[in-house]
This record gives structure tokens, sequence and C-alpha cells, in this order.
């Protein structure tokens, strides 16, 4: 029913934003990753959404960009993972840690995020794992590996884990070859 919102931030709260279009604020829930790329308030914004219905409330789920729509859409339309547990999904794990994990039938790392137990989380990697590796994500699962060895290297030379972690984010998604990303990941490194 809604794809996209397009207007003013006005409202950024820790689990929503309400985006102001032609005079009607919309409440949207977030997950982590899109609320920290979200841009100053009263700043023109871009949502891409997914229009749900619980309990006879409708609620409006936002995201930076199509791809992390499109896995939450995959994790909703699991039976007993609702929006809030892909939300919750979304916001513990990388969406490449979380293909990974699906990838590589890893039930565990999906059922340490929020609300997420082992039998739901066993589910979402049977359900997934098929549909994972016939659509375009199977190539992002790949770069989880590659993403191992350049944490331990970084590490070996002296970075933190949280330094590490936030210059994996910058990395483009276009960028796939392990030594392009370690090159980018110092250049971002070295300028910090």
């Amino acid at each position: 029913m809604i794809y996209s919102l397009s207007g003013k931030l006005i409202v950024k709260k820790p689990q929503f934003v309400v985006v102001e279009v032609n005079g009607i604020g919309f409440k949207v829930f977030a997950s982590t990753r899109t609320l920290k790329n979200i841009p100053k308030i009263n700043s023109k914004i871009k949502l891409f959404c997914s229009f749900r219905v619980r309990q006879e409330m409708p609620e409006i789920y936002g995201f930076f960009d199509e791809k992390e729509l499109e896995i939450f859409e995959l994790l909703n339309s699991i039976s007993g993972v609702g929006p809030k547990s892909a939300l919750g999904i979304l916001s513990k794990l990388k969406i490449e840690k979380l293909l990974h994990a699906i990838n590589q039938g890893r039930a565990d790392a999906i059922s340490a995020s929020w609300g997420i137990g082992k039998k739901k989380a066993e589910r979402i990697v049977l359900e997934l794992k098929d549909k994972i590796k016939k659509s375009a994500f199977s190539g992002d699962a790949d770069t989880f590996d590659s993403d191992k060895d350049i944490k331990s290297a970084l590490k070996n030379l002296g970075y933190k884990q949280k330094e590490i972690e936030e210059a994996l984010e910058q990395i483009p998604p276009k960028i796939k070859k392990t030594e392009d990303r370690l090159k980018t990941v110092i250049k971002f490194l070295s300028k910090g």
C-alpha cells in the first residue's frame, strides 16, 4: 500500500521517526541501522516502507534502503515472525551477518537476536535458506567470511572492535573483494 515516504523529518526517537508529508505526520518504526543513517531533524528524508495492520492498528515500518525492506518482508513472510520481531532481528544483526547465518544454517546466531527463540530461529533458517540462495542476496553472505578475515587482521594491528565495526559499515555494497574491502577500511580508519 505504501512503498515509500518522502518528506521532512520532524521527530526522531530511539525506535521510530515521524516524517511529515504534505502536512501529515507519519509515525514510522525503524531498525537501529536505519535510525543511524537518518539525517538531522527538519531534513528531507526518504524511507522505503512496509505497511502492516496489527490488532486493527495500522503501523508503518521504514528502511533507509530497499535491501533492508526486502529482508524485512522475507522475515515477515514466516509464520510466527511478526514485524516487531523482524525489526528486532534487523536491529541486532547486520544484513550480511543475517544472510550468512541463514546460508550456513546458523540458527544460534539468529536466536541471539531480540525476541527470537531457538525454534523460531530454526524456522527462519529452514524457510529462507533456499529463497536467499535464489535471490540477489546470495553474494552478500560471502562478504561475511571476508569480513571475518579483515576483522582479524585489523585486531592484530591494534584496532578496537568498535572502530573496526564502524569502518566495515562504511564500505559501499558494490565492493566485494576482500583486498578492496580491506583497503577501504584502512582508508577510513586512517582518517579517524
